[in-house]
Protein backbone atom coordinates (compact mmCIF):
# COMPACT_ATOMS: atom_id res chain seq x y z
CA UNK A 1 0.00 0.00 0.00
CA UNK A 2 1.38 3.43 -0.87
CA UNK A 3 0.86 6.52 0.80
CA UNK A 4 -0.07 9.92 -1.10
CA UNK A 5 3.43 11.40 -0.61
CA UNK A 6 4.73 8.11 -2.36
CA UNK A 7 2.27 8.48 -5.24
CA UNK A 8 3.22 11.87 -5.64
CA UNK A 9 7.11 11.30 -5.30
CA UNK A 10 6.91 9.59 -8.35
CA UNK A 11 9.05 11.09 -11.84
CA UNK A 12 6.32 11.03 -14.15
CA UNK A 13 4.55 13.16 -16.42
CA UNK A 14 1.73 14.02 -14.12
CA UNK A 15 3.18 15.56 -11.22
CA UNK A 16 5.10 18.34 -13.23
CA UNK A 17 4.43 19.90 -16.88
CA UNK A 18 6.95 20.19 -19.27
CA UNK A 19 9.31 23.35 -19.49
CA UNK A 20 7.07 25.41 -22.03
CA UNK A 21 3.69 24.62 -20.14
CA UNK A 22 5.41 25.11 -16.64
CA UNK A 23 6.93 28.60 -17.69
CA UNK A 24 3.31 29.85 -19.25
CA UNK A 25 1.75 28.84 -15.96
CA UNK A 26 3.94 30.36 -13.79
CA UNK A 27 3.64 33.90 -15.50
CA UNK A 28 -0.06 33.32 -16.10
CA UNK A 29 -0.16 32.46 -12.02
CA UNK A 30 1.70 35.54 -11.42
CA UNK A 31 -1.32 37.81 -9.20
CA UNK A 32 0.89 41.17 -10.87
CA UNK A 33 1.14 39.91 -14.58
CA UNK A 34 -0.23 42.20 -16.92
CA UNK A 35 -2.44 41.99 -19.82
CA UNK A 36 0.49 42.03 -22.52
CA UNK A 37 2.64 39.90 -20.04
CA UNK A 38 0.29 37.56 -20.13
CA UNK A 39 -0.50 37.22 -23.79
CA UNK A 40 3.39 36.98 -24.66
CA UNK A 41 3.60 34.10 -21.91
CA UNK A 42 0.46 32.17 -24.23
CA UNK A 43 1.85 32.97 -27.35
CA UNK A 44 5.42 31.07 -26.02
CA UNK A 45 3.24 27.80 -27.10
CA UNK A 46 0.93 28.53 -30.20
CA UNK A 47 -1.58 25.36 -30.12
CA UNK A 48 -2.21 26.97 -26.37
CA UNK A 49 -2.58 29.93 -28.06
CA UNK A 50 -4.80 28.87 -31.41
CA UNK A 51 -7.02 26.85 -28.35
CA UNK A 52 -7.07 30.29 -26.02
CA UNK A 53 -8.35 32.15 -28.72
CA UNK A 54 -10.82 29.46 -30.37
CA UNK A 55 -12.55 29.39 -26.73
CA UNK A 56 -12.46 33.29 -26.13
CA UNK A 57 -14.87 33.12 -29.54
CA UNK A 58 -17.01 30.15 -28.70
CA UNK A 59 -20.59 30.26 -28.01
CA UNK A 60 -19.59 30.05 -24.45
CA UNK A 61 -18.69 33.73 -24.40
CA UNK A 62 -20.92 35.02 -26.82
CA UNK A 63 -18.96 37.76 -28.21
CA UNK A 64 -20.69 39.87 -31.17
CA UNK A 65 -17.67 40.71 -32.82
CA UNK A 66 -14.67 38.31 -33.55
CA UNK A 67 -11.79 38.68 -31.30
CA UNK A 68 -8.84 38.00 -33.25
CA UNK A 69 -5.79 38.88 -30.65
CA UNK A 70 -5.07 37.16 -27.37
CA UNK A 71 -3.85 40.88 -26.09
CA UNK A 72 -7.83 41.68 -26.79
CA UNK A 73 -9.46 38.65 -25.56
CA UNK A 74 -7.49 39.07 -22.21
CA UNK A 75 -8.63 42.91 -22.32
CA UNK A 76 -12.19 41.56 -23.26
CA UNK A 77 -12.36 38.64 -21.10
CA UNK A 78 -10.04 39.86 -18.02
CA UNK A 79 -7.48 38.73 -16.28
CA UNK A 80 -8.50 36.37 -13.81
CA UNK A 81 -10.99 34.18 -16.24
CA UNK A 82 -8.24 34.09 -19.56
CA UNK A 83 -5.94 32.38 -16.54
CA UNK A 84 -8.49 30.00 -16.05
CA UNK A 85 -9.23 29.31 -19.67
CA UNK A 86 -5.19 28.99 -20.36
CA UNK A 87 -4.80 26.40 -17.20
CA UNK A 88 -6.98 24.13 -18.12
CA UNK A 89 -6.11 24.33 -21.70
CA UNK A 90 -2.74 23.41 -20.51
CA UNK A 91 -3.95 20.34 -18.36
CA UNK A 92 -5.80 18.63 -20.83
CA UNK A 93 -3.26 19.54 -23.45
CA UNK A 94 -0.39 18.31 -21.01
CA UNK A 95 -2.12 14.98 -20.07
CA UNK A 96 -4.13 14.15 -22.37
CA UNK A 97 -2.27 11.22 -23.99
CA UNK A 98 -0.94 9.61 -20.83
CA UNK A 99 -0.98 6.03 -21.15
CA UNK A 100 -3.35 5.14 -18.08
CA UNK A 101 -4.64 1.68 -17.37
CA UNK A 102 -8.72 1.09 -17.21
CA UNK A 103 -9.90 4.68 -18.67
CA UNK A 104 -10.50 5.83 -21.89
CA UNK A 105 -8.86 8.83 -22.18
CA UNK A 106 -11.09 11.03 -24.98
CA UNK A 107 -14.42 9.75 -22.11
CA UNK A 108 -12.31 11.34 -19.46
CA UNK A 109 -11.73 14.54 -20.65
CA UNK A 110 -15.15 14.50 -22.17
CA UNK A 111 -16.48 13.84 -18.39
CA UNK A 112 -13.85 16.89 -16.87
CA UNK A 113 -15.21 19.26 -19.63
CA UNK A 114 -18.53 18.63 -18.97
CA UNK A 115 -18.03 19.34 -15.02
CA UNK A 116 -16.14 22.38 -15.83
CA UNK A 117 -19.20 23.77 -17.99
CA UNK A 118 -21.77 22.62 -15.62
CA UNK A 119 -20.08 24.30 -12.69
CA UNK A 120 -19.56 27.14 -14.40
CA UNK A 121 -23.13 27.38 -15.55
CA UNK A 122 -24.79 26.82 -11.87
CA UNK A 123 -21.81 29.15 -10.75
CA UNK A 124 -23.64 31.99 -13.60
CA UNK A 125 -27.03 31.03 -12.31
CA UNK A 126 -25.89 32.17 -8.44
CA UNK A 127 -24.36 35.26 -10.50
CA UNK A 128 -21.23 34.09 -8.87
CA UNK A 129 -18.08 36.56 -9.75
CA UNK A 130 -15.47 35.01 -11.68
CA UNK A 131 -17.36 31.77 -12.93
CA UNK A 132 -14.36 30.93 -14.42
CA UNK A 133 -12.78 29.91 -11.76
CA UNK A 134 -15.85 27.07 -11.22
CA UNK A 135 -14.98 25.80 -14.86
CA UNK A 136 -11.63 25.42 -14.07
CA UNK A 137 -12.39 23.58 -10.72
CA UNK A 138 -14.80 21.12 -12.71
CA UNK A 139 -12.12 20.54 -15.66
CA UNK A 140 -9.51 19.43 -13.09
CA UNK A 141 -11.56 17.73 -10.07
CA UNK A 142 -10.54 14.28 -11.32
CA UNK A 143 -6.87 14.40 -12.16
CA UNK A 144 -5.92 12.49 -8.79
CA UNK A 145 -7.68 9.53 -10.73
CA UNK A 146 -5.11 9.98 -13.60
CA UNK A 147 -2.42 9.81 -11.22
CA UNK A 148 -4.10 7.17 -9.19
CA UNK A 149 -4.57 4.98 -11.79
CA UNK A 150 -1.23 5.36 -13.76
CA UNK A 151 0.66 4.24 -10.71
CA UNK A 152 -1.48 1.51 -10.21
CA UNK A 153 -1.31 0.35 -13.94
CA UNK A 154 -2.44 -3.67 -13.96
CA UNK A 155 -3.69 -2.92 -10.25
CA UNK A 156 -5.93 -1.01 -11.31
CA UNK A 157 -8.25 -3.87 -12.18
CA UNK A 158 -8.44 -4.44 -8.47
CA UNK A 159 -10.55 -1.59 -7.76
CA UNK A 160 -12.87 -2.38 -10.78
CA UNK A 161 -13.34 -6.10 -9.21
CA UNK A 162 -13.63 -4.68 -5.75
CA UNK A 163 -16.20 -2.41 -7.28
CA UNK A 164 -18.23 -4.87 -8.82
CA UNK A 165 -17.80 -6.90 -5.57
CA UNK A 166 -19.00 -4.48 -3.44
CA UNK A 167 -21.32 -2.77 -5.87
CA UNK A 168 -20.15 0.45 -4.33
CA UNK A 169 -19.03 4.02 -5.77
CA UNK A 170 -15.42 3.85 -7.20
CA UNK A 171 -13.82 6.32 -4.85
CA UNK A 172 -15.10 4.32 -1.98
CA UNK A 173 -13.45 0.84 -3.60
CA UNK A 174 -10.00 2.74 -3.63
CA UNK A 175 -10.29 3.74 0.06
CA UNK A 176 -10.73 0.45 1.02
CA UNK A 177 -7.91 -0.62 -1.58
CA UNK A 178 -5.64 2.11 -0.38
CA UNK A 179 -6.86 3.98 2.18
CA UNK A 180 -7.21 7.33 0.33
CA UNK A 181 -9.11 8.11 -2.59
CA UNK A 182 -8.38 9.98 -5.92
CA UNK A 183 -10.17 13.16 -4.42
CA UNK A 184 -7.49 13.18 -1.54
CA UNK A 185 -4.72 12.83 -4.10
CA UNK A 186 -5.91 15.13 -6.52
CA UNK A 187 -6.05 17.55 -4.12
CA UNK A 188 -2.72 16.67 -2.98
CA UNK A 189 -1.72 17.22 -6.24
CA UNK A 190 -2.79 20.86 -6.80
CA UNK A 191 -1.67 21.95 -3.48
CA UNK A 192 1.89 20.74 -4.75
CA UNK A 193 0.95 23.14 -8.19
CA UNK A 194 0.16 25.95 -5.51
CA UNK A 195 -3.60 26.10 -6.58
CA UNK A 196 -5.96 28.01 -5.16
CA UNK A 197 -7.23 27.02 -1.64
CA UNK A 198 -10.86 27.20 -2.63
CA UNK A 199 -9.44 24.64 -5.47
CA UNK A 200 -7.83 22.72 -3.47
CA UNK A 201 -11.11 22.20 -1.17
CA UNK A 202 -13.40 21.46 -3.78
CA UNK A 203 -11.13 19.07 -4.97
CA UNK A 204 -10.75 16.80 -1.95
CA UNK A 205 -14.47 17.05 -0.91
CA UNK A 206 -16.45 16.55 -4.22
CA UNK A 207 -17.44 13.45 -3.28
CA UNK A 208 -18.63 14.25 0.33
CA UNK A 209 -19.29 18.12 0.03
CA UNK A 210 -20.36 18.21 3.81
CA UNK A 211 -16.61 17.99 4.71
CA UNK A 212 -15.89 21.28 3.01
CA UNK A 213 -15.20 23.82 6.11
CA UNK A 214 -13.60 26.66 4.23
CA UNK A 215 -15.44 26.62 0.55
CA UNK A 216 -18.48 24.81 0.85
CA UNK A 217 -20.30 26.09 -2.05
CA UNK A 218 -17.36 26.09 -4.57
CA UNK A 219 -17.46 22.20 -3.41
CA UNK A 220 -21.17 21.91 -3.39
CA UNK A 221 -21.48 22.92 -7.36
CA UNK A 222 -18.62 21.02 -8.46
CA UNK A 223 -20.03 17.97 -6.44
CA UNK A 224 -23.87 18.65 -7.90
CA UNK A 225 -21.90 19.32 -11.35
CA UNK A 226 -19.99 15.92 -11.23
CA UNK A 227 -23.16 13.86 -10.53
CA UNK A 228 -25.46 15.67 -13.45
CA UNK A 229 -22.54 14.88 -15.56
CA UNK A 230 -22.68 11.39 -14.69
CA UNK A 231 -25.83 11.33 -14.73
CA UNK A 232 -26.19 12.13 -18.29
CA UNK A 233 -23.67 10.03 -19.32
CA UNK A 234 -21.41 13.14 -20.25
CA UNK A 235 -17.97 11.09 -21.09
CA UNK A 236 -17.06 8.93 -17.78
CA UNK A 237 -13.78 8.84 -15.47
CA UNK A 238 -13.91 5.42 -14.59
CA UNK A 239 -17.12 5.79 -12.42
CA UNK A 240 -20.10 3.44 -13.03
CA UNK A 241 -22.83 4.41 -10.64
CA UNK A 242 -23.86 7.99 -10.32
CA UNK A 243 -22.78 9.95 -7.07
CA UNK A 244 -26.20 10.65 -5.06
CA UNK A 245 -26.82 14.07 -4.26
CA UNK A 246 -28.36 15.50 -0.51
CA UNK A 247 -31.08 18.33 -0.31
CA UNK A 248 -28.77 19.61 2.03
CA UNK A 249 -26.19 19.96 -1.04
CA UNK A 250 -28.97 21.38 -2.80
CA UNK A 251 -29.97 23.62 -0.54
CA UNK A 252 -26.16 25.20 -0.32
CA UNK A 253 -26.04 26.14 -3.51
CA UNK A 254 -29.82 27.48 -3.31
CA UNK A 255 -31.13 26.64 -7.31
CA UNK A 256 -34.74 26.17 -7.95
CA UNK A 257 -34.66 22.99 -9.84
CA UNK A 258 -36.19 24.02 -13.05
CA UNK A 259 -33.02 25.93 -13.33
CA UNK A 260 -31.42 22.91 -13.35
CA UNK A 261 -33.26 21.73 -16.71
CA UNK A 262 -31.72 25.35 -18.41
CA UNK A 263 -28.10 24.73 -16.73
CA UNK A 264 -28.29 21.10 -18.51
CA UNK A 265 -29.55 22.69 -21.98
CA UNK A 266 -26.68 24.98 -21.71
CA UNK A 267 -23.99 22.38 -20.93
CA UNK A 268 -25.09 20.15 -24.48
CA UNK A 269 -25.05 23.27 -26.55
CA UNK A 270 -21.75 24.39 -25.72
CA UNK A 271 -19.80 20.95 -24.40
CA UNK A 272 -19.37 19.43 -28.25
CA UNK A 273 -17.43 23.08 -29.26
CA UNK A 274 -15.27 22.85 -25.86
CA UNK A 275 -14.82 19.46 -26.53
CA UNK A 276 -13.65 20.03 -30.40
CA UNK A 277 -11.52 23.08 -29.05
CA UNK A 278 -9.91 21.25 -26.49
CA UNK A 279 -9.61 17.89 -27.09
CA UNK A 280 -8.58 18.31 -31.39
Amino acid sequence: MKTIEEFLSKDDSLCSFSDTYNTIFKRIADPSATVAGIAEAVELDPTIAAKTLRMANSSLYGFPEPIETLHRAISIIGLQQIRQIVMSTIVIQNFRDLPVTGVDMESFWRHSIAVGVLSRSIARSRREANVERLYLYGIMHDLGRLLLFLHLGPRTAELFELREREQCLLHAAERELLGFDHAALGAALLEAWGMAPAQIEATCYHHAPEQASTFPLETAIVHVADSIAHALRLGSSGEFFVPPVTPETFDRIGLEMPIYEDIIGQAREHLDQMQAILLR
